[in-house]
């Protein structure tokens, strides 16, 4: 089982002088980076990488080790797999009305 988790991330400026194509080309290298997008606003980008559950939050301690990060703040983990859960119709909830 995997989880997917968001990482939003602020860059220090000065790792910005060609634009974010270093911090990109870095971010491609981490096998676990499964989305990267450029954000307007609190966090400079939005990185979803998809670990298996014992891992733990080893690509979010990848990234800070980088020079260029200068915040990381990890959103949300969810599910990557489907769960099994039964779901009742709506034939079923109105019967038990």
């Amino acid at each position: 089982m995997t989880k997917k988790r968001y990482l939003m991330i602020n860059i220090i400026q000065k790792a910005c002088k060609n634009g974010y194509r270093d911090v990109l080309r870095d971010l491609i290298t981490i096998p676990e980076v499964q989305f990267i997008e450029k954000l307007d606003g609190i966090f400079d980008l939005a990185v979803q990488v998809e670990c298996p559950v014992g891992i733990g939050y080893a690509a979010a301690d990848d990234l800070l080790a980088k020079g260029w990060v200068e915040h990381l703040q990890v959103l949300q983990a969810e599910p990557a797999e489907p769960s099994e859960i039964i779901r009742p119709t709506v034939l079923e909830l109105t019967k038990r009305a």
